[in-house]
C-alpha cells in the first residue's frame, strides 16, 4: 500500500512539473501515465488535452504583451494520417483521423470558444467533417498569468499488423496579442501566413505543441516481422501527424 501511495504522489508531482515547463499536457483518465511521460497516452483512448498558455508575445527589446486570442490547429488534414491507424468502437472498426469527436470545454475567461469544422478523411460511419481548429477569442492573459485551455478528443488505434510504436500528434498553436503582436508555435517555415520573424511576429518554427499516442503492447503486441535489435527487442516505428502548411494558413487565423 505504501508503494502505491508513493507511486501516486510521484505521478502527481511529475504532472505538476510538466505543467510548469511545457505548453501542452494531456490529462489521463487516471493518475497513471501510459508511457514514459505524462504526454504519452495509449491508443484508442478518450483524452483531455490542456493547452497550457504560459507565454504570450514579446518584441525585440523583450517587452511582453497580453494574449487576447489563441488558436490551435488540429492535425486532420486530408491524407495526413497513414493507413497504420484505425478507429475502434462498439459498433465496429473504421478508418480514423488523428483526433476525433473533439469538444472544447466551455470557459468564461473568453468571449467565445469557436470550434471550427471542415473536411477530413472519412471516419466513423463515413463521417467526412471534423474539427480543424479550436479558437479561444476575446480573452486576456497578462505576462504574469496563465490559463489552461482544455478540449476532449478520441485517439486512433494502431493496426496490429503494423510495427508502429508511437504516433507524435502535433498541434500548431498561434497566440495573438495586444498591439498586433503574434507568436506562432507552428514548427514550420513553410506557412505563408506566418512566414518568418518580423517586428511583430515571433515564429517558433522548431517547436509546436504535441502529445504521443503509444501502442498498447500488452493488448496489441508487435507482429513477428518487425525489425529487432541484437537482443531481440522490437525497434518500434515512430510516425508524425501534423496539419499541412496550407491548412495552418487557412485555420490558423483568429
Amino acid at each position: 500500500m505504501k508503494n502505491l501511495v508513493l507511486g501516486l504522489i510521484s505521478a502527481v508531482l511529475l504532472t505538476t512539473s510538466l505543467n510548469i515547463s511545457a505548453h501542452l499536457n494531456v490529462v489521463a483518465e487516471s493518475v497513471f501515465s501510459a508511457g514514459e511521460e505524462p504526454r504519452d497516452y495509449l491508443e484508442g483512448k478518450n483524452v483531455y488535452i490542456n493547452v497550457n498558455a504560459v507565454e504570450g508575445c514579446k518584441d525585440a527589446t523583450g517587452n511582453k504583451y497580453d494574449t487576447t486570442d489563441l488558436v490551435v490547429v488540429m492535425p486532420n488534414s486530408l491524407g495526413a494520417l497513414s493507413d497504420n491507424f484505425f478507429m475502434k468502437s462498439k459498433s465496429g472498426e473504421y478508418d480514423a483521423n488523428a483526433v476525433m469527436f473533439t469538444r472544447a470545454r466551455i470557459s468564461n475567461n473568453w468571449t467565445k470558444v469557436d470550434v471550427v469544422k471542415g473536411p477530413v478523411d472519412p471516419y466513423y460511419k463515413d463521417r467526412k467533417e471534423g474539427v480543424r481548429a479550436i479558437k479561444w477569442l476575446g480573452g486576456n492573459i497578462s505576462p504574469d498569468q496563465y490559463d489552461n485551455l482544455e478540449f476532449r478528443a478520441k485517439l486512433p488505434n494502431i493496426k496490429s499488423a503494423s510495427c508502429v510504436g508511437k504516433l507524435r500528434v502535433e498541434l500548431p498553436t498561434i497566440s495573438y496579442c495586444k498591439d498586433g503582436f503574434v507568436r506562432a508555435w507552428i514548427g514550420t517555415e513553410g506557412s505563408s501566413l506566418f512566414p518568418a520573424d518580423s517586428d511583430k511576429l515571433q515564429l517558433e518554427e522548431k517547436y509546436e505543441l504535441y502529445f504521443n499516442v503509444t501502442r498498447d503492447v500488452e493488448n496489441n503486441p508487435y507482429p513477428e516481422h518487425c525489425e529487432r535489435d541484437a537482443e531481440g527487442d522490437v525497434i518500434p516505428v515512430e510516425e508524425v501527424v501534423r496539419p499541412s502548411d496550407a491548412d495552418i494558413d487557412i485555420y490558423g487565423v483568429r
